[in-house]
């Protein structure tokens, strides 16, 4: 097992946040494709910019201000990333999965899908838990 301190846990957390903050929005407007249901013309599915978009970045913006105000306390605020883990995966998942049942939305499998798994990556290897104290 890995060990890292504290403090770069709270590195990670900060920069996860400002990432999500910042990188997610340009990456809907640079590679729609990847990132956003539907951009396909023949897609018969939601509109990019349908409600459940706005949903999901206000899910994201919401859970990257908690990480970075979690930075400040890492182990107080370790199950914000734990939620982030198991958030990311379910959602990498669900959406690898519809990557093939959605003909039109196989261009996800190099957008966000493989973007969520690393995040996954990055919050499990530098988990405040997993810190030397």
């Amino acid at each position: 097992m890995t060990k890292h301190s504290l403090s770069q846990s709270a590195t990670m957390m900060r920069i996860v946040g400002w990432v999500t903050l910042v990188i997610l929005p340009a990456a809907l407007v640079a590679f729609p494709a990847g990132f956003l249901w539907g951009t396909h013309p023949q897609s018969p599915y939601h509109p990019p910019l349908s409600p459940y978009l706005f949903m999901l970045i206000a899910m994201y913006v919401a859970w990257a201000i908690m990480m970075i105000v979690g930075a400040r306390d890492p182990l107080g605020y370790r199950r914000i990333v734990d939620y982030g883990i198991l958030a990311n995966l379910l959602h990498g998942l669900v959406m690898f999965v519809q990557s093939f049942v959605y003909v039109h939305e196989i261009q996800h499998l190099w957008g966000d899908v493989p973007a969520l798994f690393v995040i996954c990556g990055v919050l499990w290897f530098w988990h405040p838990a997993r810190a030397v104290q």
